[in-house]
């Protein structure tokens, strides 16, 4: 009788540890959730004030280097 009630303590007990490796690793991939970005801020030299207008600086070839 005594191996009878270990067995289902250990069958409880197995059944637990399952039940809380699940949770964990739903907990888990919880916290791998995409960065995102919602904002920006540049400081462009040579007056440019956007991106999109540094991206023409440099496609233009432009020297902005100033004093």
């Amino acid at each position: 009788m005594n191996e009878q009630k270990l067995l289902e303590y250990l069958k409880k007990v197995t059944h637990d540890l399952h039940q809380t490796r699940q949770r964990l690793q739903d907990v888990e991939a919880g916290r791998q959730e995409p960065v995102a970005i919602v904002a920006m801020s540049c400081r462009f030299p040579g007056g440019v004030g956007s991106p999109e207008e540094f991206w023409r600086l440099l496609a233009g070839g432009v020297d902005a280097i100033g004093e």
